[in-house]
């Protein structure tokens, strides 16, 4: 469901639907970048096409080039294509709510998700945000890519 109570399917089912904004973890973002068949990539080919805003941090962006540079050739090229698509906000390092992750390597992702205001947080560590996953944290949903396809009814 999102912020007003709709569910997100109204599409399949015929109906109009407002687009959603979704925040890439770099976990996601490396993950579309190194392999044409994972469920990341996909998201981000079939964005446009869903009117879903693909948006992350500055943060997200500085781990990503600095992971990127372990790939292959293709996924550098990836990466250069999909920066592109990516609205990159300013990272948001403090906020007044109590959070439920304890590393905290990972609380600037969630706080910069949180300031952005998103629909849908992806992330593929779900070690690290076990704790968060398919659930709402005030008001962003956080999932994995799969379950966020399952979701749309694209799974």
């Amino acid at each position: 469901m999102d912020r007003g109570g709709r569910t997100r399917c109204g599409s399949l089912l015929g109906e109009s639907r407002e687009s959603l904004k979704i925040f890439l973890d770099s976990s996601v973002i490396l993950s579309a970048c190194g392999s044409t068949k994972s469920l990341s990539r996909l998201i981000t080919e079939i964005a446009g096409e869903r009117r879903w805003n693909l948006v992350s941090a500055a943060f997200c962006r500085a781990e990503t080039g600095k992971n990127i540079i372990k790939f292959n050739q293709e996924g550098v090229s990836n990466w250069k294509i999909l920066e592109a698509k990516i609205e990159w906000l300013p990272n948001a390092l403090t906020t007044k709510r109590p959070l439920l992750l304890t590393l905290s390597k990972d609380k600037p992702v969630l706080i910069s998700a949180l300031a952005a205001k998103p629909d849908v947080l992806l992330t593929l560590d779900a070690r690290d945000f076990a704790l968060l996953l398919n659930t709402e944290v005030y008001g962003v949903f956080v999932t994995t890519p799969r379950d966020f396809l399952i979701r749309e009814g694209l799974g």
